[in-house]
């Protein structure tokens, strides 16, 4: 009898091992399958949300640059004689104590790069306004101040002739590197529209400029942005500027992701004409690498074989990066102004 009764105790375990094992393995295949369609849904959550993130793509907005002075521009306009307070003033006095006589000075504020800009202006030695003037536009202008007396002399001495120059700077206690690195190489674009829309219209509207004869100049930063200016010479100011001097041109520069043998190739793509002059000069104790990207840079635009196009190379001796703008200044002027190179 007891081994009936133990036999029975068994039976009965052996029945209830057997339900608990099946509803155990229910419960986990049910915690799989929950845990599966959570994951499923995490991770389908997941990708629209980084989806709905991405930018949708769009083309850029084309950016506009009136033709003319704005209101504000035109009403931010102030002339006045060469500041005392200008850091260079006392600089240029000492190359000629009369300099404050014959250098004006305009700020005005233009809207498009949203900053303000100091420009001189010279006058020729015997400037009349019933005469008309060839014109040079000097980029850098801040440091070009010493330039308008130096010049001058040259006029004086019956070199060059006479003619207005105008150099294009910033206010006072400006970091001139950081501010001409914006204008010359990082949006080229609006700076060339300021020179082209804003400061050449208004010389030319209010003195007696020879609009047949007018020329833009740089150095370094200036020189990369010289020969942007002639690769959209075709958009931007079709036609203003006869002649260029490219100092010692920084062609390592870009501005976004192009560099100037892509500008120079749009423009070839565009055009098989250039009517310009471009002097193109590199310091003789530059180093020979940097030299060389001018030099390849003009063998390629020599190659186009454009029509109208003049273009020389100076690699002027014994001058740095930072002293070759000077004598690269007066070597343009005689080669575009010369009294001799008129008279031959």
């Amino acid at each position: 009898m007891k081994k009936m009764s133990c036999f029975i105790v068994i039976l009965i375990s052996i029945a209830l091992f057997t339900c608990a094992c099946s509803e155990q393995s229910t419960d986990n295949t049910n915690m799989t399958s929950s845990i599966s369609t959570t994951a499923s849904e995490t991770q389908a959550s997941e990708t629209t949300t980084e989806e709905s993130a991405l930018p949708t793509p769009t083309s850029a907005p084309e950016r506009y640059f009136s033709e003319v002075l704005t209101t504000t521009e035109s009403e931010s306009i102030a002339i006045g004689p060469l500041s005392p307070e200008h850091e260079y003033y006392e600089g240029v006095l000492a190359i000629d104590p009369k300099a404050a006589e014959y250098i004006t000075e305009l700020t005005i504020f233009d809207e498009e790069i949203n900053d303000a800009f100091v420009i001189h202006i010279s006058l020729p030695p015997n400037y009349s306004a019933d005469k008309t003037y060839p014109m040079v536009i000097m980029t850098d202008g801040a440091w070009r101040l010493s330039d308008h007396p130096e010049m001058r002399q040259l006029m004086t001495e019956g070199v060059i002739e006479e003619l207005i120059l105008v150099s294009i700077g910033y206010p006072n206690g400006y970091d001139y590197e950081t501010i001409r690195e914006r204008d010359l190489k990082d949006d080229p674009e609006a700076f060339l529209h300021f020179i082209t829309d804003n400061v050449s219209p208004y010389m030319i509207d209010n003195y007696p400029i020879d609009t047949e004869r007018l020329t833009l100049t740089g150095h370094s930063y200036g020189g990369y942005f010289m020969f942007y200016a002639i690769f959209r010479s075709d958009e931007v100011g079709v036609g203003l500027f006869e002649n260029y001097l490219v100092a010692s041109p920084a062609l390592q520069a870009m501005t976004g992701f192009d560099n100037m043998d892509d500008f120079e190739k749009a423009y070839s793509e565009r055009n098989t004409s250039l009517n310009i002059r471009a002097y193109v000069t590199a310091g003789g104790a530059e180093a020979s690498n940097y030299r060389s990207r001018i030099t390849n840079l003009i063998a390629k635009v020599e190659g186009r074989n454009y029509e109208g196009l003049e273009i020389s190379y100076e690699k002027i001796d014994n001058e740095t990066h930072n002293s070759v703008f000077k004598p690269s200044l007066r070597n343009a002027l005689v080669m575009f102004y010369g009294i001799e190179n008129a008279q031959n």
